[in-house]
C-alpha cells in the first residue's frame, strides 16, 4: 500500500514539471503540421512571384514558385526639325523554382528558414529604332539559396523578407535585322536584394 502511495504521489509531483517544461517550450515551437498546405505571394524591386509550400513535417516543407518579371519603354529622338526617330524596348522573363525549405523557430511568433532548390526560366528581350532592330529569346537552369524570416501575425497569416543566392547557366539566340542569327551562352551568379512575401496558411 505504501508503494502504491508513493507511486501516485511521484505522478502527482511530476505532473506540474511536466506541464511547465510544455510552457516552456511552446514559445518556441512552430504551428506548422506535416500535410499543410500554404499559398506565397511575393516581390522584390524587379519581380513578383506566387508559389505553394507543402509541409512535410513543422521544420521542413516542399516549395514550388514562379517568378515573373518584365517591362516595356517608348522614347522619341528628334534629329532635326523634319526628322523624328522612334525607338523601344521590351523584357519579359518568368522563372519556376522548386526546393526544400527548412524553418527554425526564434520565439513564439518569428521563424528563420532556409530554401535549397533547383530553378529554371525563360527570356524574352525586343529593342528596335532607326536603323533596325533585334530580338532575343533564351532559357536558363541552375540552381539557388533563399535566406529569410516570417513573422506569423497569426498561426495562418505570415509576412517576412528573403535574400537569395543564384548560380545558373544561360543560353540566348539573338535575330536582327536582315536575318543575322547570333547565339551565345553564360554562367553567371548573382545576389537578389530582400524581397518580401505574404504567406497564408490552410
Amino acid at each position: 500500500m505504501v508503494s502504491v502511495r508513493s507511486m501516485l504521489g511521484v505522478a502527482l509531483l511530476c505532473l506540474p514539471v511536466h506541464a511547465v517544461a510544455q510552457e516552456s517550450l511552446a514559445p518556441d515551437t512552430l504551428p506548422f503540421h506535416r500535410g499543410q498546405w500554404a499559398a506565397q505571394f511575393a516581390g522584390g524591386s524587379s519581380f513578383a512571384s506566387l508559389g505553394v509550400l507543402r509541409f512535410a513535417g513543422p521544420t521542413r516543407a516542399w516549395l514550388l514558385d514562379f517568378r515573373f518579371s518584365g517591362g516595356h519603354s517608348h522614347d522619341t529622338s528628334r534629329i532635326n526639325d523634319t526628322l523624328v526617330v522612334q525607338g523601344f524596348t521590351s523584357n519579359a522573363a518568368a522563372t519556376a523554382r522548386i526546393g526544400r525549405r527548412f524553418y527554425q523557430a526564434r520565439g513564439k511568433s518569428v521563424a528563420s528558414f532556409q530554401t535549397v532548390g533547383a530553378l529554371g526560366g525563360y527570356t524574352h528581350q525586343c529593342s528596335g529604332g532607326f536603323g533596325g532592330g533585334s530580338c532575343t529569346n533564351g532559357w536558363n537552369a541552375g540552381a539557388f539559396v533563399d535566406l529569410g524570416g516570417t513573422y506569423l501575425v497569426t498561426p495562418r497569416f505570415g509576412i517576412g523578407g528573403t535574400a537569395t543566392l543564384s548560380f545558373s547557366y544561360q543560353r540566348d539566340t539573338a535575330k536582327g535585322t536582315g536575318g543575322a542569327v547570333d547565339k551565345r551562352w553564360a554562367y553567371q551568379a548573382g545576389f537578389q536584394g530582400l524581397s518580401f512575401a505574404a504567406t497564408i496558411y490552410f
